[in-house]
């Protein structure tokens, strides 16, 4: 259709336009780009009064999907060869995942999930299912 009736039916907001100005929408290419994508979604998604604008909703779910095509493409989402609790560890931080709230995922207690995430306490089969669900990731990873 022509660029007219484009503009009619689809309308962004200035939030939306503000994030692109921020950081374009268009395949990410380096690890550096993934890691500023990571951030910049982590910093929208963990706002105090989560709350988001539509076009900032818009924005998220397009970055996303930019993301996810970097991980298919990299196949590595997290570092390779890093022990359980590396991981662990690595996934919580970068999501913003101290021990209570790392405790609520689990159905645990906030010391029993610190002692996880220092590695003093083993990552039973549960914790590693219950891990793999909360961050989409393989629960091969945590065992």
């Amino acid at each position: 259709p022509p660029m007219s009736t484009l503009s009619k039916t689809l309308t962004a907001t200035d939030d939306y336009f503000k994030l692109v100005r921020a950081f374009p929408l268009r395949p990410i290419q380096t690890p550096d780009e993934y890691e500023q994508a990571g951030k910049l979604i982590n910093r929208l998604l963990g706002r105090t009064d989560g709350k988001l604008k539509a076009g900032e909703l818009d924005y998220v779910a397009a970055l996303a999907l930019l993301v996810e095509d970097y991980d298919r493409k990299h196949d590595h989402f997290v570092p390779p060869g890093r022990t359980p609790h590396e991981v662990l560890r690595y996934l919580a931080e970068e999501a913003g995942l101290g021990p209570t709230k790392l405790g609520n995922v689990l159905g645990t207690t906030h010391a029993m999930a610190s002692l996880m995430l220092h590695g003093k306490r083993g990552i039973s089969a549960a914790a590693a299912r219950a891990l793999g669900d909360y961050f989409k990731v393989d629960r091969g990873l945590f065992i």
